[in-house]
């Protein structure tokens, strides 16, 4: 069984990593993805190089969403704006806190 670290939280987003096996999860409300950390950095810099202004949609409630594909073909996230920055943020917040685990070893 996993044992997991919490590397970042922000907004509705959480990113944990398992200690024994390597695991990158991404926890935003009920959908939880993983990812090995190289998968992890690459969706990292998809979602860097993305901007919202360029890409983002309006939704049937009138608000403005940016479609993320995820690397599972079946889902994508529909960020507003907000939630976007957070999640992008919690990322690079989960990648610096790893480091830091890592030196402290």
């Amino acid at each position: 069984m996993c044992i997991n670290k919490i590397l970042s939280k922000k907004g509705q987003t959480v990113i944990s990593n398992c200690i024994g096996c390597k695991t990158f999860y991404i926890w935003h409300d009920n959908l939880m993805l993983s990812f090995t950390e190289s998968a992890f950095i690459s969706f990292k810099e998809v979602l860097n190089s993305l901007s919202f202004e360029d890409r983002c949609l309006p939704f049937p409630g009138g608000e403005e969403r940016i479609i993320l594909h995820t690397p599972h073909d079946d889902i994508s996230f529909a960020f507003e704006e907000e939630e976007f920055e957070l999640c992008k943020a919690a990322i690079d917040e989960a990648l610096y806190m790893k480091e830091v685990y890592e030196l402290m070893r």
